[in-house]
């Protein structure tokens, strides 16, 4: 218990020293920008997808409501998002550390947790930081209920996915793949299907309360002009493989030996996904919207590099 706090300690110092910085790098810098785009979002008068992405908005418009009663608009507002950063950041770290605990002792578990941290300063490029972050921690959330067999808990997770991110019914994949021999039982197909209907449920309530047309034009618009710009900008080459490249050959040395669930959504989920499907949806230097690449990623990779590390009670772990 006495390593568990540490571990929660070091979970809370990595969320204020990110949550602060991004406040330095981004929200300070570009306040007036910042401040427009929020308040576009909060009026419903955002151009799609963004006008769905209701959960950091929203939430930091009650901090931002509170503190602007009492202090200056900008100071307030400015503290709004330092908090909300922080509450993010610890959410996601949080729930890093529940899914790497599943792999490894504590010290494996600091270990990757650090690895991450190092990861994401580089992935922090614009005004959607929160939401990536979110989307990041309720995907590792999401693959700790999958291990535990909590499969139960995946449908209100999914449901409130869906205020914050598109993206996160993908997590529905990483739960359908997750074993092979599973996919013959009738229970996987049957709860993939009601996964989807799920979060289905939870965006068409978004879409009904924000209005819009998305199914038509802006969605055509949505789903060309990133390939356009991936195109025409390869910064992020250089971006990707910085960031992935050196991870590649510890992931796949004795790679049949490292679990199931790791192995199928490195071979499967992320290469149709991510790095496919991504190239299409989002622009590839924004490399904060595949933060779950690095969730499978890490822990295979120090699987390899440190196997001493790795949670010998981890058959008891998964079927507890």
């Amino acid at each position: 218990m006495i390593e568990n706090k540490k571990i929660l300690f070091l979970v809370f110092f990595i969320a204020v020293i990110l949550g602060y910085y991004q406040t330095v790098r981004t929200d300070a810098p570009n306040y007036e920008l910042k401040l427009t785009r929020h308040t576009t979002i909060i009026n419903n008068t955002i151009e799609y997808p963004y006008k769905y992405r209701l959960l950091n908005p929203f939430v930091t418009q009650v901090w931002y409501s509170a503190l602007e009663s009492v202090i200056p608009q900008k100071p307030a507002f400015l503290a709004a998002y330092t908090l909300q950063n922080i509450i993010v950041f610890a959410f996601m770290f949080f729930c890093l550390m529940k899914f790497f605990r599943l792999w490894f002792d504590d010290t494996g578990t600091v270990i990757a947790l650090l690895l991450f941290a190092v990861l994401v300063p580089l992935s922090l490029t614009g005004y959607d930081i929160l939401g990536d972050m979110t989307t990041a921690g309720i995907m590792a959330l999401g693959f700790y209920f999958i291990n535990k067999g909590k499969t139960k808990w995946l449908y209100p997770l999914l449901f409130i996915a869906a205020f914050n991110e598109l993206q996160l019914i993908l997590l529905i994949a990483f739960y359908f793949f997750a074993s092979l021999s599973e996919l013959k039982r009738s229970k996987v197909w049957i709860n993939s299907i009601l996964l989807t209907v799920t979060f289905i449920a939870g965006y068409a309530v978004v879409y009904f309360i924000r209005g819009g047309s998305a199914a038509s034009g802006d969605v055509n618009w949505y789903f060309t002009k990133d390939a356009a710009f991936n195109i025409a900008h390869k910064d992020w080459i250089v971006l990707w493989f910085i960031m992935i490249a050196p991870l590649i050959y510890f992931v796949f040395k004795g790679f049949k030996s490292k679990p199931e669930f790791l192995r199928n959504s490195a071979v499967i989920v992320l290469p149709l996904f991510y790095f496919c499907a991504f190239f299409f949806i989002a622009r590839l230097r924004e490399i904060d919207k595949a933060l779950t690449i690095f969730t499978i990623l890490i822990p295979l990779a120090l699987m390899t590099i440190f196997p001493g590390k790795i949670n010998n009670k981890k058959e008891e772990q998964l079927n507890t």
